[in-house]
């Protein structure tokens, strides 16, 4: 009973000595916390426009191999061609609109 008592003792003390001989950092400057902030906004920024590009992507080549049968037909063809554009466009507007919203706040602030 004795020597559970002292290792109890002992292990209390040498974590308070640890805990205290270590600096730990309490709080952030005003500029950490503002980089910090910023790299988290740009990491969300960067796969919400990968997000849309691996959709548009996924939906492009579906149009694509769902019309593949009836490749032969011009009027098939200028179809999956007007589909695939729109497609694309979407996925420029999507993307676009991912960083231009963020730009255009920090205008106004």
């Amino acid at each position: 009973m004795k020597l559970k008592n002292k290792l109890i003792q002992f292990t209390v003390g040498v974590s308070a000595l640890t805990a205290l001989t270590y600096p730990t950092v309490a709080y952030a400057s005003a500029t950490e916390v503002q980089s910090r902030l910023t790299e988290a906004g740009n990491t969300i920024q960067q796969l919400l426009t990968g997000l849309i590009v691996i959709v548009g992507i996924c939906v492009a080549l579906w149009i694509i191999i769902k019309r593949m049968p009836s490749a032969d037909d011009p009027q098939e063809k200028s179809e999956v061609y007007k589909a695939v554009g729109r497609v694309l466009g979407l996925v420029a507007i999507g993307a676009a609109i991912v960083w231009v919203v963020p730009w255009v706040y920090s205008l106004f602030q």
